[in-house]
């Protein structure tokens, strides 16, 4: 093995004093006859400086920075890093991590999830990934090194997405930039973790649904002038008597159905987690099925849900109806009506029932009164 030679040399040069008459000091590292010079954060007196006997002051500064450096070596040696002028460089200015950008992390992170994509991961939550990179570098320099992220850049961010989003769309920008920048911790380009100390709040989830005399105002609505919309209305009212996400409505197969018990059952496996669910068709969307001979007019999402205002407008119902809406409304029917929560958490395709409860129950007051009723009438006959 070859022997490494090292020494450190420092100056504090007259050329480069300023009005108060300090000049900043410099480090000469010399590797092997390879020079390399380090501006260091410490500014002194030239004068004092190139005293012969240097005040004790100094002299314990230039002790400081040279233990620096051997500490550096030595953990260079450890990690089987080569020992160059450039590589003590980069450990001094970055604390020994690689020195890369918010752009480069970035583009990184989602070069290798995007390979996920079509096995582990839907195009739509790819699509998410760079939305959030896109806000990432609105508020962050892309050239900003991933290193000098503090926390006090992720509490702005955070701010920032409160005040520009709902609790759970900013959660969920605040869930990705994590996940992005945990990858940069995990490859050792942060020491520490700037999220240190940020709790996020993905508030209450407002759980809307369409109620019965909504759907029926649907049901009853004079669309024989709008040939498109009445095509409409009967997907709508089929996914809320199905309660499947648009894109398993879009690959919806009627092969899969079967009865059980005078109950047509769909098996499916759901395409943005790939789980499998097992759902009860209510009957007006078995008569849905059958005017189509089983083959739903499908139309692309982002008209369904254009044309899903205009038929709230032509209704008169507040209620903002969109295709998730009418998921919840499907989960909201069955567990007002005495199904276990459970079950419906299968139907939905949820992996436990956490989610179901939080994000679609909500007893209306008429369930409440009713099962409590119950209770009453059952303490009268003891």
């Amino acid at each position: 093995m070859a022997r490494t030679t090292f020494s450190i040399t420092y100056y504090c040069r007259q050329s480069k004093t300023n009005k108060q008459g300090v000049a900043p000091l410099e480090m000469c590292i010399n590797i092997n006859q390879n020079r390399l010079f380090i501006n260091l954060p410490t500014k002194l007196s030239p004068k004092a400086f190139n005293r012969k006997r240097k005040p004790a002051e100094i002299d314990d500064l230039l002790n400081l920075y040279r233990s620096k450096v051997s500490n550096i070596i030595s953990q260079l040696l450890i990690e089987g890093i080569p020992i160059t002028a450039n590589c003590i460089r980069e450990y001094m200015r970055t604390g020994g991590t690689k020195s890369i950008t918010i752009e480069q992390l970035c583009d990184e992170y989602l070069r290798i999830i995007k390979k996920r994509v079509g096995k582990t991961m839907v195009p739509q939550v790819y699509k998410r990934y760079e939305l959030v990179r896109d806000f990432l570098f609105e508020i962050l320099t892309p050239t900003k090194e991933v290193s000098t992220v503090n926390n006090a850049d992720m509490v702005n961010i955070y701010h920032i997405l409160k005040n520009r989003f709902m609790p759970s769309t900013s959660a969920g920008y605040m869930v990705k930039i994590k996940t992005i920048f945990h990858y940069a911790i995990d490859n050792n380009w942060i020491k520490i973790n700037p999220f240190n100390g940020i709790k996020v709040d993905r508030g209450t989830p407002n759980v809307e649904f369409l109620t019965v005399d909504e759907l029926d105002k649907i049901k009853h609505l004079d669309l024989s002038d709008y040939e498109r919309l009445d095509r409409v209305r009967d997907l709508l009212l089929f996914q809320a008597s199905v309660g499947t996400a648009y894109c398993d409505l879009v690959n919806f197969d009627v092969s899969r159905i079967i009865e059980l018990e005078g109950v047509f059952v769909y098996n499916g496996d759901r395409q943005k987690t790939g789980i499998q669910f097992t759902t009860v068709i209510l009957p007006w969307g078995l008569k849905i099925l059958d005017k189509y001979n089983g083959r739903l007019p499908i139309i692309s999402n982002q008209k369904y849900n254009s044309y899903l205002k205009e038929i709230q407008r032509l209704a008169g119902i507040e209620t903002v109806i969109t295709s998730h809406l009418l998921r919840k409304t499907y989960a909201h029917t069955l567990l007002n009506n005495g199904v276990n929560i459970s079950v419906v958490a299968k139907c939905l395709g949820h992996t436990n029932t956490i989610i179901t409860q939080k994000t679609y129950a909500r007893p209306v007051d008429t369930f409440v009164a009713s099962e409590v009723g119950k209770m009453l009438k059952q303490w009268e006959k003891e």
